[in-house]
């Protein structure tokens, strides 16, 4: 199932059923973050998450909005699109110099751990 950007803060968010659930947010098999979702919200261009971790702290890190979101309600599985070609530009200007960003031209697997 292939879930808008809009449907991220709609009445009912897909993000709704991660809540306070152990979660793996992980890019090209390697964990990025990893703990329990205990709230999202939209802050500008970013989804900002709170997570409490292992060691029971609290702390929140900021991803910016996907150009595409496909969300697998059965296997609490969503991907934030980051790639190049599912951004929707017809004439996309050529990047000239290196982007420092671990998600540019990738996807984020958002996952809930069983």
């Amino acid at each position: 199932m292939t879930a808008s950007i809009t449907n991220l803060f709609s009445e009912k968010p897909v993000l709704i059923s991660f809540l306070q659930k152990p979660v793996t947010f992980s890019i090209k098999g390697k964990v990025v973050k990893r703990g329990r979702l205990l709230l999202f919200r939209k802050a500008h261009y970013y989804v900002q998450f709170s997570l409490e971790t292992n060691r029971k702290d609290r702390e929140s890190f900021d991803v910016p909005i996907p150009f595409d979101v496909e969300y697998y309600p059965e296997d609490e599985l969503l991907y934030f699109d980051y790639r190049i070609s599912s951004f929707l530009v017809d004439n996309l200007p050529k990047l000239t110099s290196k982007v420092n960003s671990i998600y540019f031209d990738n996807i984020l697997e958002i996952q809930v751990e069983s």
